[in-house]
């Protein structure tokens, strides 16, 4: 039989270990960090949040800010291509730009293991398609972006 539980993140934590989903806590927020998003080049949180309405899947991409307008003139296309996912731009003046995709599984009814898992099975699938264009179209900030380029040696 089934069993329907209204999740906490005391067993959203049990049923990520049961899955073999490798995750951490950070000291700085609530959030379960999913490592297999988070250790990926352009991602700078992946995350699931236990909320009152149920669990909320959070990743945010940073957006070079040259990539910026062009992201914000595909977002109703990303959105229509990724329907499971709620797509927007976070821009604020502290930070870089940030493409956000979240997704909710509602579960203030309560849920089951395999609802779960194939929530974020199901996220994560589309999440990684979604960086992957996002890397292909050149939109995403890259660790190797802020350096400068070399000086060219002498031509002499």
């Amino acid at each position: 039989m089934l069993t329907v539980v209204t999740p906490d993140a005391e067993q959203v934590t049990r049923w990520l270990e049961q899955a073999n989903i490798q995750h951490y806590i950070c000291d700085q927020c609530h959030g379960l960090h999913l490592s297999e998003l988070q250790g990926r080049e352009g991602v700078v949180d992946a995350r699931l949040f236990v909320e009152e309405d149920g669990v909320l899947f959070s990743t945010e991409l940073e957006v070079r800010p040259a990539a910026l307008f062009t992201v914000q003139a595909d977002l109703t296309r990303l959105n229509m291509d990724y329907p499971s996912l709620k797509l927007f731009l976070d821009v604020n003046d502290d930070s870089m730009p940030r493409l956000v995709a979240c997704d909710l599984l509602l579960g203030r009814r309560g849920v089951t293991f395999d609802q779960f898992l194939y929530f974020v099975q199901a996220t994560l699938d589309a999440t990684v398609q979604l960086l992957e264009d996002s890397q292909q179209a050149d939109w995403l900030f890259w660790p190797d972006d802020d350096v400068p380029p070399a000086e060219p040696g002498s031509l002499h």
